[in-house]
């Protein structure tokens, strides 16, 4: 039996090999990347005196197939500084149109006096997570001249 055994368990241990690895085939493939083009504003308005409001169109890129809100990432910035952007949350602007665009967004920033107010916007096209550069404006509710958005 013992003999067996020994049999068994040393037929079973491994053995050296001069095996190697000589394949020539090879794989080949190819990828696209993806590159988001950033929404396009149309126009950029200030209005308002005492109940300031900033109203921008803008539209996705001409064939893309985006569509807001699912592929739109909206800012804003009461203080007017780009670095201050905060992304918008549900009812803090109200956005029209579909498509491609164009659409209008409007924030109502509401009644800030008759001091000179400043305040930035910012929009960017999102897909799966991804997002394109950002473009921005930065509308001035000044307390002499016209008001702008630029």
């Amino acid at each position: 039996m013992l003999a067996l055994w020994a049999a068994l368990t040393l037929s079973a241990l491994s053995s050296a090999t001069d095996a190697g690895w000589n394949e020539a085939t090879r794989a080949t493939g190819s990828y696209t990347a993806l590159t988001l083009v950033a929404p396009t504003i149309v126009s950029c308005t200030a209005a308002g005196t005492l109940s300031k409001t900033l109203v921008a169109v803008w539209s996705f890129p001409p064939g893309s197939g985006y569509t807001a809100p699912t592929n739109i990432n909206l800012y804003y910035s009461s203080n007017g500084v780009i670095a201050n952007l905060l992304p918008i949350g549900a009812g803090g602007a109200t956005t029209t149109g579909s498509g491609e665009g164009p659409y209008t967004t409007t924030y109502n920033l509401g009644v800030l006096g008759i001091a000179s107010t400043t305040a930035a916007i910012g929009f960017e096209t999102t897909v799966n997570g991804w997002t394109s550069p950002r473009v921005t404006r930065v509308a001035n509710w000044p307390l002499t001249g016209p008001r702008t958005c630029a």
